[in-house]
């Protein structure tokens, strides 16, 4: 990376970006591609809501299509890693006290179970959505 691609872009504003490619355009040698650094500045200033891709992309002198694209393939990845987290687990310990509660569980290939409980409630409460989590690996 040359000295003027930026290391740290985050919450830049689109003047800010502006210059970084400016600097970046008096530097470079030849027909470079636009370093990594600087598309996803200019992909941050698009996801704070405060510009169109249009106004980024003509502000920055980049081809329309390509920044449309960069942002939807960067957005479309963000989905992708979410989706490839495991499930977060949440240990459950059985009420105290008599009351109602609803325990809804969803698996990430879209099982559901929904427990309705009344009054006091016992440990098998535990083995039961323990089985529900097994049946799903």
């Amino acid at each position: 990376m040359n000295s003027a691609t930026p290391s740290h872009t985050s919450n830049s504003t689109l003047e800010e970006v502006k210059q970084q490619f400016i600097t970046w355009r008096k530097n470079k040698t030849g027909r470079a591609r636009i370093p990594e650094p600087l598309w996803q500045a200019a992909a941050e200033v698009f996801h704070t809501g405060d510009h169109s891709l249009h106004k980024i992309s003509k502000t920055l002198r980049l081809n329309h299509s390509d920044f449309k694209k960069y942002v939807y393939q960067q957005s479309h990845r963000s989905i992708q890693r979410e989706k490839a987290l495991p499930p977060a687990f949440i240990e459950l310990e059985p009420p105290t006290s008599a009351s109602e509660c609803v325990i809804e569980m969803e698996t990430t290939t879209g099982a559901k179970m929904r427990v309705c409980l009344r009054g006091k409630t016992d440990s098998s409460l535990i083995e039961i959505c323990n089985s529900f989590w097994r049946q799903q690996r």
